[in-house]
């Protein structure tokens, strides 16, 4: 079984492959609550925060489903069938990397199924560790590791030996979410990150601030020599999950 907080077929809004068909499978649980040390209780930004993620109602919840519940549903959606073509199997949370056994199992069962082996995402905070069993399946880790503006302590949401694992994984590419000039120094500062690989993304969970912000976000882009990452959901359907 997978404890999923929801799952459905859509494109994917972010990062390099934004636009791409893709099935998306969040898993319940994380172990960083971007907002602020108290905001699953409030709702509202602490301790810095000047985001808040935008699925935390989500992935707070959960159902154990079994294997061929998971693929009942794809078949009701037409995911199934889009995998066996070109649709990209996107992993998410929380963090999806807490379920790492139960995903090698579940990834073996779903290549046997399928008959291929889909390309897989991950989104990932990059604070744990993946395993050699779990990356054999891995097509592409998008780290996303958190800054100050997210309400995280530092020693909660730095892991300095998976960074450096990151840096130097082929697979991986690193995505922050930004909304000035000070948040692109401290990425570049504390993480490190190889910028023919860097994403930078506006700090915004709704399509109004979005567009406010991503002006600013697309100069940053030119200024240091990186590239842009939509979140193509927002524009889309603004604040709504699951489509």
């Amino acid at each position: 079984m997978l404890t999923v907080s929801e799952t459905f077929y859509s494109l994917q809004g972010e990062g390099p492959t934004a636009g791409t068909p893709a099935v998306f499978l969040r898993l319940k649980g994380c172990n960083l609550t971007c907002g602020g040390l108290n905001t699953v209780k409030t709702k509202q930004l602490d301790n810095g925060a000047t985001w808040r993620c935008d699925t935390t109602e989500v992935w707070l919840k959960g159902q154990d489903m079994t294997y061929d519940e998971i693929k009942q549903e794809w078949q009701k959606n037409g995911a199934w069938d889009a995998l066996k073509i070109h649709a990209h199997l996107v992993i998410t949370g929380g963090e999806p990397l807490l379920h790492q056994e139960a995903l090698i199992l579940f990834l073996d069962w779903l290549q046997n199924q399928l008959g291929i082996c889909p390309y897989i995402e991950i989104e990932t905070n990059g604070t744990v560790m993946p395993k050699e069993a779990f990356d054999a399946y891995v097509s592409q880790y998008n780290v996303s590791p958190k800054l100050k503006n997210s309400g995280m302590p530092l020693e909660r949401r730095f892991n300095p030996s998976v960074i450096a694992w990151c840096n130097t994984s082929e697979k991986a590419i690193f995505k922050f979410v930004v909304e000035n000039e000070a948040d692109v120094k401290e990425a570049l500062a504390d993480f490190s990150p190889n910028t023919e690989r860097l994403f930078l993304m506006p700090a915004a969970d709704n399509r109004e601030a979005y567009l406010k912000v991503s002006p600013v976000v697309a100069d940053l882009c030119k200024r240091y020599q990186c590239y842009f990452s939509s979140r193509l959901q927002v524009v889309l359907w603004n604040k709504t999950t699951g489509v």
